[in-house]
């Protein structure tokens, strides 16, 4: 027994070794997990509380592990019921926009279950497709496009799935579905629109002549505006649309220069392609003055030192909003695109 005890302990320090020659890289945010983890250790928890927290952990290094190896690829996240059969217009009409969207480089990620999940999966292929089941006492098991890959993988929790649908999206598509769908949305919206994620495309998608988010539009957006609940600009974080191409070009374009977001202190910085011109930077500031706490949109390089060096050879724009105008980020997106384009489209 003494033995065993001691090959343990030496197994422990060993371990607890390579951890800390591991701290080199990243040492600060490594030795907060682990300061961490240590504190809830040390905690007078519940079993069932520590149950927990080690399935959740367990399911965040998955995704992690998972996912790190795609971190070049765009990816859509794309939602719907599972209830759907493989007949519907609605199920044809997602599977189709799977493809077109698969088509132009993006992979796609799905509940990895049935009905408009399969639909997405089947459109993308099993070689572009991620499938993140949840684990339910009477539903739902993976489709078989999914199933056994090595991008598949279960949740016991659906908050743990979702920080993968959101964390991992460049896009979050929603076809027809019911509370898990609609959760879903409010969600990315509510996260959009406090500037707590990242400006993404979202897109309500429909078969033609279905109108399934009609009614949400037309009654509860429109309810919410006049209420002042939610403000004007805030419809401009979604796009309504019933075709598979406009969709598809919704998505695709808005990566045409914009590359990627960061915040540093009170700034808000966008990362670029290429560089705006001397014109096209006066024009948008001219644009979204209005919008600015303070000072004006900046393009500079090579700025903060602190940012990730895969992207330190990046333009960025910098500039401080106001803090209701977050939502305002996508039209200041397409509004760049659009500038960059116009300037390509003019030049010899």
């Amino acid at each position: 027994m003494a033995d065993k005890e001691n090959n343990s302990a030496a197994e422990v320090q060993h371990f607890l070794d390579e951890l800390l020659l591991s701290f080199e890289e990243d040492k600060t945010y490594k030795q907060k997990i682990l300061g961490e983890t240590l504190r809830l250790l040390r905690g007078n928890h519940s079993k069932s509380d520590l149950k927990m927290m080690a399935k959740v952990l367990k399911e965040m290094r998955l995704g992690l592990e998972i996912f790190r190896l795609y971190q070049a690829w765009r990816k859509v996240s794309i939602f719907g019921s599972a209830r759907i059969a493989k007949h519907d217009p609605r199920y044809i009409q997602t599977r189709d926009f799977a493809k077109s969207i698969s088509d132009e480089g993006f992979m796609v990620i799905t509940g990895g279950g049935p009905g408009m999940m399969q639909a997405a999966n089947e459109g993308a292929g099993a070689k572009r497709s991620f499938g993140i089941n949840i684990n339910l006492p009477m539903e739902q098991q993976p489709n078989p496009i999914v199933d056994g890959t090595p991008r598949h993988f279960d949740c016991q929790y659906f908050f743990t799935r979702k920080l993968f649908f959101l964390k991992e999206s460049d896009a979050v598509v929603l076809t027809a579905g019911g509370f898990g769908t609609l959760d879903e949305g409010f969600e990315t919206l509510t996260l959009l629109q406090t500037g707590r994620n990242p400006p993404i495309p979202v897109v309500l998608l429909e078969a033609p002549g279905d109108d399934f988010w009609g009614p949400f539009i037309r009654s509860w957006v429109r309810r919410l505006t006049q209420d002042g609940l939610i403000s004007p600009q805030d419809q401009n974080l979604f796009f309504h649309t019933d075709c598979i191409a406009t969709a598809t070009s919704h998505i695709r374009d808005f990566y045409i220069n914009y590359h990627s977001f960061r915040y540093v202190g009170n700034w808000v910085l966008l990362r670029l392609l290429n560089p705006l011109t001397h014109d096209a930077l006066e024009r948008l500031n001219a644009e979204f003055t209005d919008v600015l706490h303070q000072g004006t949109i900046e393009q500079v390089f090579e700025w903060p030192h602190n940012d990730d060096t895969c992207f330190k050879h990046l333009p960025r724009l910098r500039m401080r909003l106001k803090h209701h105008h977050i939502n305002v980020l996508p039209q200041i997106i397409r509004r760049i695109n659009a500038l960059h384009n116009n300037n390509n489209a003019l030049s010899p």
